[in-house]
């Protein structure tokens, strides 16, 4: 099955299993980011979800660029991340394509925000687009800490290898 989806688009390595789970998200020049935070048990998964895109959007709307909350009707769960009609709070482009989605998932008093955005749509590259979104986000988050502790990178690449294995993206 992974082969075939991989094969469909011509992208050759491995697939990833997201810890949000969601939809299959080709990574093929995407700007992809992660948001750790604490999550009060009295805030809704949509609400996070909103802020997070007000943010992105007020940074990119900072750098000039258009784009909007969607705010339409919700089509459920798609089979793949940027094909057909967004979800509600998705940042969309004037003509409604998605252009930033992302997934949440919450574990105890924890959460973990997954996004997705296609800076191409925008005629930008990736890197044209970090300091706007880090910007966003940290008016939307007062307080937000944008850097990587030394700790935090040698954590990650102790659990490199659990998230590489077979095991964890062949698990349903």
């Amino acid at each position: 099955q992974a082969s075939a989806a991989s094969g469909a688009r011509g992208i050759a390595g491995p697939l990833v299993r997201r810890a949000t789970g969601g939809g299959v998200v080709f990574h093929d020049g995407d700007l992809t980011f992660s948001i750790a935070f604490p999550w009060d048990r009295l805030c809704s998964p949509g609400l996070i979800y909103k802020n997070i895109h007000r943010g992105v959007h007020v940074g990119l709307k900072g750098a000039r660029l258009k784009t909007a909350i969607w705010s339409g009707a919700d089509p459920g769960p798609a089979a793949q991340c940027f094909v057909g009609a967004p979800a509600r709070m998705d940042l969309v482009l004037d003509d409604g394509r998605k252009l930033l989605g992302g997934a949440l998932r919450r574990r105890g008093a924890r959460g973990l925000y997954q996004g997705s955005m296609r800076p191409e749509r925008l005629g930008k590259d990736a890197l044209e687009l970090e300091r706007p979104i880090a910007d966003g986000l940290a008016e939307e988050f007062p307080g937000l800490v944008l850097t990587l502790e030394p700790e935090w990178l040698a954590r990650g690449s102790e659990l490199a290898e659990k998230y590489r294995s077979e095991s964890w993206n062949g698990r349903r």
